[in-house]
Parts: C-alpha cells; structure tokens; sequence
C-alpha cells in the first residue's frame, strides 16, 4: 500500500477522533441541561458516585485540547525535527490524549490508537523505529493502556459518572440512537486502527522488497559494470594488437619493398659499375637489418607481459584468474603438459587463444562457466577451450575467429570449432613441426 494512502487514513482517524470529542461532550453539555431543565439533578446525582464535572468545563476543556492535539500533530507532520525535538513532541500529544481522556471523565480512551498510529507512522524514517524489540515496545506500552484506560476498568475504580448515565434522562426516542452512534464511531476508530496497522506492515514488507530488488539490480549492474570495463580493457589490448601486426606488415612491406627495388638497382648496374652495385647491395644490407629490428621491436610489443616474466602455465593461470575475479566467470583450467619446448611464438598464440575464446565466452556466448584441457598424446599438444554459452547453429567466423585460424596456421597447428552446444575449439600443435618451428 503507498505511503499517500496511509497518511490519508491516519487524517481519517484524527478527524474522526475530534468529531467523536467533540460528540462526547456535547452529549456530556446538552444531557445536563436538559437535566436541569426537567428538574431531574436529583434522581440524576442519585445515579452516581461522585459528583461531576461542569458541563461546560467537560465541553471547552475536551475540544480546546483536541484542537490543541491537532495541531500540534499537523505542524509536527509539516516540518522538519531531529530525533530528540520529535520525543518531546510525542511526549506533548500523549499529555494532551490523557487530558482529553480525563476531560471526558474516563468515558473515551481510543484516543490513544491515534496517538500511537501517529507515532508510527511519523517515526517511519527513523532509525530505532526499525528495531523490532523497540516498535514491540511502544505497541505495547500504548496497547495495554489503552486496555487499562476502559470506563469498565479506571470508570469504576475512581467511580466516575459514565456518559451511559447521562444518556438515560434524555428523551427514549433519542437514547438507542445516541448510543448507537457512539457504539458506530468507537468501532469505526478501532476498525481504522486494526486497518492502519495492517496496510503498515505490508508497506513495511513492500518498502524492503523494493530496497532488495534495487540492491540487487545494482549488484547486477555492478557486475555489468565490472564485465563491461574487462571487455573493453581486453578490446582495448585486441585494437592494439591489431595496430601492431598493421605495424609489421607495413615494416616487412616496406622493407621488401625496397629490397626488391635495390636488388633490381643492383643487377642492373652490375655488369655497367661493379662498385656501384657493390655500394647498392650494402645499402640493402642496411635496409634488411633495419627491417629486422623493426620486426623483432614489434614482435615483442605483441608479446604479452606475463609471458615475459613467468612460464606459460603460470602465464595462464595468472590471467584466468584476473577473468575470474573480474566477471565472476567460472573457469576449470587442465594443465596437463609436461615441460613443452614451444617457441615463444607458439607460447604467444596459445595465450591469445585462450585470451580472445574467454573474452568471447563473455561477450557473444554469455557463458557463466568455460572449461580448459591442455593435454598431450605422442605426437600433438591439444587445447580443448569449451564454454556453456549459447552458441550458434548458423556459426560464421567474424574477424576474431579468423585471427585465431591464421595464428594456428602460423604455428603449422589445426584448429575446429563447435556451436552447437555452447561453443567448443579444438587445437592440436604438432610435435615435430613445432620442434622444427
């Protein structure tokens, strides 16, 4: 239930509360002076134990508190308070609700479920409200006195005149009438209470749901969040890759390039001037090593950091655990190799493999688990990279896969890919080719 639909039925409750004030006393006014007026103070005072109050004191001392009460809740419920001032505005409203009782002689106590539905409600953002043995507490503080407080109970032990008393000498016509209104209107207080109640523990309920539904949309938005900044770290270093093997087609380009010009140069000038040609085959001498310099200072710019200071497996295990703790993802890792001989350049392209099927996984599968066998038999390394992902039944390699397939080939390796259930590769380096690579 929305909190504007509380509210509402608590300013139901307080309205009702004064009208039943204000009823009371005007029962409590107009009853004595129809008694005067009829000359019925005499068997009137026989009825009771003691004498009563004025009626025109019940009257203006009951409705003056009420209107008291009312506002001081609605200036309370308008501004703004720190903990302490809302306890002595509390305090003041539960004075005012016991003198409102007393005014009435003892004969309307429901005064009090207002009081402690205003509490409640107004104490919502509070810290301690959320304390259920301090909301037990207050409940029942106010609940057993609102059980004390009965005319039936306090009316009888301080011999108070009841209000019962009063409605006897008005005229019969009116008596079941009176007192059915007043039955209807304290039954309709406790009906507003017990519904207030109700609809405040199931907005309670609610408000919490609502706090662990939001809690755990950001968690998984975290999470998103967290994914997202992996994937585009490892985009990030794919782009740079790609900007290097650019980089190195361009350096061998070049330097082919120029080789095949200068040689040219050279079997033209070496039947016209020797020397010259001598001169020009120096220069492509120059420009070749040149070109392998600039090779080999990009190939290790390729060459991932982790390869460079620890074995492969120990590479491996390091960056599947920063994916691990990075996008919360399942991986079983089978290292099964013993002590391969693997040219850095086979060590490189099975840690991109492996790197680029995991990013993968997340990306397109959205795989929650992958597992990876490195096994060997006597004449291949095989690497087995299988995920829980979706698939594809219509695979078509994108550009990814196929620098997968050309750095296999590069390494003299095979590779075979499966989508049907999850996405499953396959790679399998030969021995031999690899120990001539």
């Amino acid at each position: 239930m929305k909190l504007k639909r509380l509210l509402l039925l608590r300013r139901v409750m307080l309205w009702l509360n004064a009208w039943i004030v204000l009823f009371d006393s005007s029962l409590f006014y107009s009853a004595s002076n129809l008694i005067v007026l009829q000359k019925n103070s005499y068997q009137f005072l026989l009825q009771l134990n003691r004498l009563p109050l004025a009626p025109a004191r019940i009257f203006w001392s009951a409705n003056l508190l009420m209107l008291a009460l009312i506002l001081l809740m609605t200036y309370r419920h308008h501004a703004s308070h720190s903990t302490g001032m809302a306890v002595y505005f509390f305090t003041g409203e539960t004075i005012l609700a016991a003198l409102i009782y007393l005014s009435l002689q003892m004969t309307y106590n429901g005064i009090f479920l207002l009081i402690l539905i205003d509490y409640f409600l107004y104490s919502r953002n509070m810290d301690h409200i959320h304390h259920l043995p301090f909301w037990a507490a207050i409940a029942a503080v106010f609940l057993l006195l609102y059980s004390i407080s009965s005319f039936s109970i306090m009316g009888d032990y301080f011999k108070m005149p009841s209000l019962a008393t009063y409605i006897r000498f008005l005229p019969f016509k009116f008596r079941s009438f009176l007192t059915l209104i007043q039955n209807f209107q304290v039954t309709l207080n406790l009906l507003l209470f017990i519904s207030i109640i109700v609809f405040y523990g199931m907005y309670l309920l609610a408000e919490e749901r609502d706090i662990q539904e939001a809690l755990e949309k950001a968690d998984r938005a975290n999470k998103e969040l967290q994914n997202y900044a992996a994937l585009s770290e490892k985009i990030a270093q794919n782009r740079e890759r790609k900007r290097i093997a650019r980089d190195i087609h361009d350096t061998v380009g070049h330097t082919l390039t120029g080789i095949a010009a200068g040689v040219d140069a050279a079997k033209v000038l070496i039947d016209i001037n020797p020397q010259a040609a001598k001169t020009q085959l120096d220069k492509i001498s120059q420009a070749v090593k040149s070109g392998i310099k600039g090779v080999r200072k990009t190939l290790n710019q390729m060459r991932p950091g982790a390869l460079s200071n620890y074995t492969l497996e120990t590479s491996l295990r390091k960056m599947l655990e920063e994916y691990s703790d990075i996008s919360r993802l399942k991986i079983q890792f089978n290292y099964q190799w013993q002590n391969p001989d693997f040219e850095k350049t086979t060590e490189n392209v099975i840690f991109h493999i492996i790197e680029e099927s995991i990013t993968n996984s997340l990306r397109h599968g959205h795989a929650s688990a992958v597992m990876i066998d490195c096994l060997e038999n006597e004449h291949v390394y095989l690497l087995q990279i299988q995920d829980n992902g979706t698939g594809a039944k219509n695979f078509k390699p994108g550009f990814g896969i196929t620098q997968m397939r050309e750095r296999v080939a590069i390494i003299n390796g095979q590779m075979t890919i499966d989508s049907e259930n999850g996405f499953k590769i396959v790679v399998e380096i030969p021995k031999e080719k690899e120990k001539l690579n």
